[in-house]
């Protein structure tokens, strides 16, 4: 028996055809997590993709059928087939530490909270993985942290759909003397505030709900790591954001998607774009003239 309070977890296991990308996972697991998921894992890095969400036991297994539906609507995702069992309990916090190490980025090193820093380590950024996108870990992050990385020290920075305020932090900790990092989720604000408390950094990075050109001020680097769509959406906004000489990165885009949001930048007048690749993800390089 599943519901009625008996210890066992519940496991959905959801199979994705070959179409599916990192974007539709990313989605997905978002919508996962949104309807109720206390943790998911991609078994299968090739196709077929096999995802697997796990909920606590006091979920009722018959509610669970249509709210995964609308979570493969939500992600534009089909399953070929749907299986919902029961699963022993799944300590998530110590599941996560599996799959973490320290990373490096020029001079900055991301650690998780229970491992030590490297030898020599002097600009330690600690982050511990969660529901919160932004650990360092992901194509998308490493990409901008290296940029970052390259061009610091900034006297300031914007960071667009902060999360956990991985980038705006990093920048501060390479010598960046003014960090801002906005997202239009609440929650993520209060992510991102908690991991400045942790590093110490929370009097030196301001948070705002609000949209980058209701700030009231640009900035020598603009950070914005979100999906393409919205990129471009939101080219004009970001754009003048952005200080005279200043530079513009941008990532969470596919390969196939850059030359689009590259066009949509320059078409607002930024040049000198460099495109680096990751993987399916991309990095745009853009400066403001």
């Amino acid at each position: 028996m599943l519901a009625g309070g008996v210890s066992e977890w519940i496991a959905v296991e959801i199979t994705l055809p070959p179409s599916a990308d990192e974007t539709m996972l990313e989605l997905l697991s978002s919508a996962l997590f949104e309807i109720g998921s206390a943790g998911i894992e991609t078994r299968d890095a090739k196709s077929p993709i096999v995802m697997v969400a796990s909920f606590p036991p006091e979920t009722i297994v018959e509610d669970l059928p249509p709210l995964v539906q609308s979570a493969l609507e939500a992600a534009d995702a089909e399953a070929a087939t749907i299986t919902i069992s029961a699963i022993a309990p799944v300590d998530w916090a110590n599941h996560w530490k599996q799959h973490f190490k320290p990373l490096a980025f020029g001079a900055l090193h991301v650690v998780p909270s229970w491992l030590t820093p490297p030898e020599g380590a002097q600009r330690v950024l600690w982050m511990d993985p969660g529901m919160a996108f932004g650990t360092g870990s992901h194509e998308t992050t490493a990409l901008c942290l290296e940029r970052i990385a390259e061009l610091s020290p900034v006297r300031s920075i914007l960071d667009v759909g902060t999360g956990t305020g991985i980038l705006a932090m990093g920048a501060l900790l390479l010598g960046a003397t003014r960090a801002v990092g906005t997202d239009n989720d609440p929650e993520a604000l209060v992510v991102a505030r908690e991991n400045a408390e942790k590093n110490g950094l929370e009097k030196h990075l301001e948070l705002s709900p609000a949209a980058p050109d209701r700030l009231g001020e640009r900035f020598e680097l603009v950070v914005a790591n979100i999906l393409s769509e919205p990129l471009i959406d939101m080219a004009a906004r970001l754009s003048s954001a952005v200080a005279p000489g200043g530079r513009l990165i941008l990532s969470g885009i596919l390969a196939t998607q850059a030359e689009g949001v590259a066009q949509a930048y320059e078409a607002v007048g930024l040049r000198d774009r460099v495109i680096t690749t990751r993987g399916e993800w991309v990095r745009i390089d853009l400066v403001s003239p």
